[in-house]
C-alpha cells in the first residue's frame, strides 16, 4: 500500500490510512501526516497445521469477518465522506455506491497436499468475491518473468483484473544516510511465535561467526533500545524505509521471509536473498520454491545449520 499512497498524495488526492496491528502501525509511522482509522482484521491460528475442521473453520471466519467489514465501511463512507476504497485482501471492503478497487496477488490459494483438488472450487469462490469490486489490481506482471506464478496465473481471470507490476515502498523512497554498513542484513516479519522462533535461530547461528549483523525485528509498535549481541550481531525492532533501503543495498547478504511484499522488495532492488518461508503458510512455501526455481533467490526452512552452511557457501560463491 505504501507506493499506492504515495501515488494518490502525488495526483493531490485525500487519503485516509485503514488497517489494524503491525500493519496499521508501519502505515501510521510512513505518513504521519494522514488521517487513520482503525479497521480489525482477521487473526488466523495455523499453527497446528491443515485439517477439514480447520479449512471451515477458517472459512467461517473469513465469511464472518467479510461481514463485519462491509457493514463498517457503510458507516465509515458517510461519516468521512469516501468515494474511493481500495483494499488490500480485506473481500468485505467493497461498497456498490463508491468505486471499490482490490489489491491482491493471490487470485487462487495453494492449499495443503490432501486438499490441493480443491484449488479449483476455491479460486471460482475467490473470483467470486472479487467480482463485487469495480477493478483488481494484482502488483505483478502479466509476462512469463512474473514473481507471483500460480497465484495470479494459472487459472482464467475475471475481466475487472488488473496487472500494475511488482509495487515497492523503496521505489518512491530515497535512501537514508547511515553511519555504519553491515554484511548481513535480517529482516524479520509474521506472525508470532514463528518470527521469535527464526529471530533466535538466525542470532544463533550466525553469531558463531564473523559476519556483521543486522536483523530488523519488523515490530514497528514497540519502543525499545537497540540490542547488541556478542560483537557482531545488532538488534534494532524497526527501521525507517530511507535507512533500512541504505542497509539492503549495502549488505553483501540478505535473510528474509518469502512474504509477498519481501519479494518485490528484493525486486526493486535488484536483490538477492536467502528466504524463509513461515511454517504453515502454503503461500508462503509456494514462493519460496517458484522463485528458487527461476533462480531469483535461495530458499531454505528455518535450520540453524542449514542458515549456516547456506550462508558459507553464498559468501564463497562472493
Amino acid at each position: 500500500m505504501i507506493p499506492i499512497i504515495h501515488r494518490l498524495l502525488k495526483d493531490n488526492n485525500k487519503v485516509i490510512i485503514g488497517g489494524d496491528g503491525e500493519a496499521l502501525q508501519i502505515l501510521r509511522r510512513e505518513f504521519p501526516k494522514l488521517a487513520w482509522v482503525n479497521i480489525p482484521d482477521l487473526q488466523l491460528n495455523l499453527r497446528k497445521g491443515f485439517n477439514v475442521r480447520t479449512l471451515l473453520i477458517i472459512a467461517t471466519s473469513v465469511i464472518m469477518n467479510s461481514i463485519k467489514e462491509h457493514a463498517f465501511l457503510k458507516s465509515l463512507i458517510k461519516e468521512l465522506n469516501i468515494d474511493v476504497i481500495i483494499s488490500d485482501n480485506r473481500y468485505g471492503l467493497w461498497n456498490s455506491s463508491i468505486k471499490s478497487i482490490f489489491v491482491t496477488h493471490q487470485l487462487m490459494l495453494k492449499l495443503p497436499r490432501p486438499f490441493k483438488t480443491f484449488e479449483g472450487i476455491v479460486h471460482l469462490l475467490i473470483k467470486k468475491a472479487i467480482s463485487k469490486f469495480d477493478e483488481c489490481w494484482v502488483p505483478d506482471t502479466d509476462t512469463v518473468d512474473n514473481l507471483s506464478g500460480d497465484l495470479s496465473h494459472k487459472y482464467p481471470l475475471s475481466s475487472n483484473t488488473k496487472f500494475i507490476r511488482p509495487l515497492s515502498r523503496f521505489t518512491e523512497t530515497k535512501g537514508s544516510v547511515v553511519t555504519r554498513s553491515y554484511d548481513c542484513v535480517v529482516v524479520l516479519s509474521g506472525p508470532e511465535p514463528q518470527r521469535t522462533y527464526l529471530q533466535n535461530e538466525i542470532v544463533s547461528a550466525l553469531s558463531q561467526g564473523v559476519l556483521t549483523c543486522l536483523v530488523v525485528e519488523g515490530r514497528p509498535s514497540v519502543n525499545c533500545d537497540n540490542i547488541t549481541v556478542g560483537t557482531n550481531i545488532e538488534i534494532v525492532p524497526h527501521l525507517e524505509t530511507g535507512v533500512l533501503k541504505t542497509h539492503l543495498l549495502n549488505a553483501k547478504l540478505i535473510i528474509c521471509r518469502s512474504g509477498y511484499s519481501s519479494i518485490m522488495d528484493l525486486n526493486a532492488l535488484d536483490k538477492k536473498a536467502i528466504i524463509i518461508p513461515t511454517i504453515g503458510q502454503t503461500e508462503q512455501e509456494y514462493l519460496a520454491v517458484h522463485l528458487k526455481q527461476k533462480h531469483f533467490c535461495t530458499s531454505i526452512k528455518d535450520l540453524r545449520e542449514t542458515i549456516t552452511i547456506t550462508v558459507s557457501r553464498i559468501l564463497a560463491r562472493g
